[in-house]
């Protein structure tokens, strides 16, 4: 139950945030800007993502998916993986667990690979 609580907690602080986000970049055009494409020109892996969700809470999933083509899925799976280990607790998404590790590593590798990817293709 302890377990329990600290997610809840964690993802309670991390809604919130984002929430908050979303209110700042929603009605005053604010935004955090990308530092690596203000360095380098190019465009990262999580470009987009703000205007991402924006389009996502308008119901646009095609600008949605425009936007970040790769995070478009991998957010929704996720909040999936996160209300899974909050209700059921399940050992493989410990961060200990072989999965998690594993799911993690391919996560990172995808990003990379889409980083690069869209700067070199241009979507």
């Amino acid at each position: 139950m302890t377990q329990r609580r600290a997610l809840l907690k964690r993802y309670g602080i991390a809604l919130v945030l984002l929430a908050a986000y979303y209110c700042i970049v929603r009605f005053t055009d604010l935004g955090i800007g990308c530092p690596f494409k203000a360095l380098t020109g190019f465009r990262c892996p999580g470009c987009g993502v703000s205007r991402m969700l924006i389009a996502m809470s308008k119901c646009d999933f095609r600008t949605a998916f425009d936007c970040n083509q790769v995070l478009f899925f991998m957010i929704p799976l996720f909040v999936i993986c996160a209300v899974v280990r909050v209700v059921f607790v399940p050992e493989f998404l410990s961060p200990k667990s072989k999965f998690y590790r594993y799911s993690t590593v391919c996560a990172i590798i995808v990003l990379l690979a889409f980083g690069v990817l869209r700067n070199i293709f241009k979507f």
